[in-house]
């Protein structure tokens, strides 16, 4: 049965993955961040804890998750300075990072989600932030164009990461599920894709618009997820935290646009 599950969440994981850039390539530019920063690995990985478990332990990792998207946001800042000396220096020093990170916080883990957002998120990707604005920043950045590569990479490391937050779930806690949920997978093809299509010079103006609105969609919903789940059932629950959200990431992108 489990192995039936982790087929089924790598290929719903993958395609749902491809589903969200085909979209993403359809809208304005200025959408498109946007459209690739809604949490949908996140949110599908907290589905299939509740599918394959259930909904009481989605909590549980959720808690987790607004203290691993810091780890996520110290992988971009590391990639961004690391990378400007090449590309295996960027992900071999990114990589180290996430897993330092990940190994302290299964050490050390939230109490609870306000320890999780305002201990240990909020204050990690705020300073990754401000380090990453010192960085040389490429204000001509163009967009990338998704071509049918592209949208399978991402796919197939998006089910992939799925498919590893219901094993690791099922076998070692729901902590471990929920560290691995917000594994930077979109992050990693990014930059990979910026890097091959334009080098080393536009890494940092790619890492940095990764931050906002991002990092607050990903604590929010994480947050917000945690009480839906159990409320609403795994399919409701689910669906909840994008009423919140989805609004958010519209006010803020006609903010930035006045």
């Amino acid at each position: 049965m489990l192995t039936f599950q982790i087929i089924i969440s790598f290929i719903i994981g993958g395609l749902f993955i491809s589903l969200q850039t085909l979209f993403a390539e359809r809208v304005p530019l200025k959408w498109r961040g946007i459209m690739l920063s809604i949490p949908s690995t996140m949110a599908l990985g907290l589905f299939f804890i509740g599918l394959t478990k259930s909904a009481a332990d989605v909590p549980q990792a959720a808690k987790m998750m607004p203290a691993t998207m810091a780890a996520s946001y110290l992988f971009v800042l590391a990639f961004a300075y690391f990378s400007q000396k090449n590309l295996f220096s960027g992900f071999f020093a990114s990589f180290a990072v996430w897993a330092t990170c990940a190994v302290l916080l299964l050490k050390f883990p939230p109490a609870n989600l306000i320890t999780s957002v305002f201990l240990y998120g909020m204050p990690a990707t705020l300073i990754a932030y401000w380090l990453i604005s010192k960085l040389k920043q490429n204000t001509a950045l163009i967009a990338v164009p998704l071509t049918k590569r592209i949208i399978f990479v991402r796919s197939i490391i998006g089910g992939t990461i799925i498919a590893l937050t219901v094993i690791l779930a099922k076998t070692l806690g729901n902590s471990w599920g929920g560290l691995f949920a917000t594994f930077p997978a979109a992050f990693t093809s990014t930059f990979l894709i910026y890097y091959l299509a334009h080098g080393k010079q536009v890494i940092a103006s790619v890492g940095k618009s990764t931050f906002f609105p991002g990092a607050i969609g990903f604590s929010l919903y994480a947050v917000l997820a945690a009480f839906a789940f159990p409320k609403f059932g795994i399919w409701i629950g689910v669906l909840v935290p994008y009423i919140i959200i989805i609004p958010f990431y519209y006010f803020y992108t006609q903010l930035r646009t006045k």
